[in-house]
């Protein structure tokens, strides 16, 4: 090769190493350019970094927990499935009338009387075994005439000394057999009669059809549920109560609800306490009945009932639900913020504490915090240990 052409081709292999080492400065100038500006994006509107703006509230008195409210649904006083007791074909379901007077299918929300057929399943397999049983039990009826006719003569045999006494014998355990023979077979036909009577299914109660589970032409086995069927003239308000609240309850006191379909306040009974906690939630079932002869409550509508005064103690300090996060220290724990000092500046100290009963939106607290004490109330999981805050009003 001439010494021209080499040197052509060294300066061009400068010029493209130049070329990349340039190319790669000016990229590594832009990434640093970016960090630069993200890392005053982070510090944020407060111009410093990572301070974060909480709410904070004061530990004080649980006078707001005492006047929080227990949420629940309304429930029937009485609520009955109606299962088949028999297989089949559905061949009926209950007609009732509109508001235009046509007829149409038993549906949810109905009333029907203590007694109405709501289904049937097709009669004619059970009524054929009704038949059959029925049959037997003349063969046996006849079977056991036969038999009365043989010993009445074989006895009049024996009392002449005509025959041996052993054929009264025979003739004796042969008429026992044959009237074995006519109970069986009338158990037989009660219970073909009574598997023919469950191919209907009749409401046991005044009640309203909660639930339809079937359909006309449709296969049921034995033991489906077809309706559900609800008493709604009393219904019941069920909610746990912890063991503060329990010692100021008792059977047949008197407790108001508020219901907010409709806005109103009804008035029912305490009928049931639970004799032990619940081993998981350690609340106290208990049960209110209240009168709904006009059908005012609905199954399902959202009431509530209000802490009745003096449940909590007056000392009691509490916190609203969204203080409280998980210990640091202790997984099955929890913990609060405290507000504290760093020189000028505000931060966070997470404290380990105590919990008692929730009632609504708030907790009592039995240890780790004293009143007056401030923590933080919101945003409280975007903090850590040390954190520097900003209070908003």
């Amino acid at each position: 090769m001439r010494p021209l052409a080499l040197a052509r081709i060294v300066a061009s292999s400068r010029w493209v190493f130049a070329g990349r080492v340039l190319r790669i400065l000016c990229a590594v100038c832009l990434i640093g350019l970016a960090c630069a500006a993200c890392h005053r994006k982070e510090e944020g509107a407060d111009g410093a970094k990572g301070i974060i703006p909480v709410k904070v509230r004061s530990v004080d008195v649980a006078a707001e927990v005492r006047g929080a409210r227990y949420s629940g649904s309304i429930e029937p006083a009485t609520r009955v499935d109606l299962a088949f007791k028999v297989g089949g074909y559905i061949r009926d379901l209950l007609q009732v009338k509109d508001s235009d007077g046509k007829l149409r299918k038993v549906q949810e929300g109905d009333f029907v009387r203590a007694g109405t057929v709501l289904a049937s399943v097709r009669e004619s397999d059970y009524q054929q075994q009704l038949a059959q049983t029925n049959a037997q039990l003349a063969q046996a009826q006849a079977n056991q005439k036969q038999a009365q006719l043989d010993f009445d003569r074989v006895q009049k045999l024996v009392a002449s000394n005509a025959i041996a006494p052993a054929e009264l014998d025979a003739m004796t355990a042969k008429l026992a057999t044959a009237k074995a023979m006519v109970q069986g077979a009338q158990a037989q036909v009660g219970n073909a009669q009574l598997v023919l009577g469950d191919t209907t299914l009749r409401a046991p109660i005044d009640g309203v059809i909660l639930k339809r589970g079937v359909e006309a032409g449709t296969f049921v086995a034995p033991g489906t549920v077809g309706f559900v069927l609800a008493d709604t003239k009393k219904v019941k308000f069920v909610f746990g109560a912890p063991d503060t609240l329990i010692e100021k309850l008792k059977i047949g006191s008197n407790l108001g609800i508020h219901v907010d379909a409709t806005q109103a306040d009804f008035e029912g009974t305490i009928t049931r306490i639970a004799p032990s906690a619940d081993p998981k939630s350690r609340v106290f079932e208990v049960e209110i009945t209240i009168p709904n002869p006009k059908d005012a409550l609905r199954v399902g509508m959202v009431a509530s009932l209000k802490v009745p005064d003096g449940a909590i103690a007056e000392t009691a300090l509490s916190l609203p639900l969204t203080a409280i996060v998980r210990s640091p220290a202790d997984p099955r724990g929890f913990a609060v913020y405290v507000v504290a000092k760093d020189g000028d500046h505000d931060v966070a100290k997470v404290r380990d504490v105590g919990l008692g009963d929730v009632l609504g939106n708030g907790v009592q607290v039995t240890s780790g915090l004293k009143r007056g004490e401030q923590v933080v109330s919101m945003g409280a999981t975007l903090l850590v240990d040390g954190s520097r805050i900003r209070i908003l009003p």
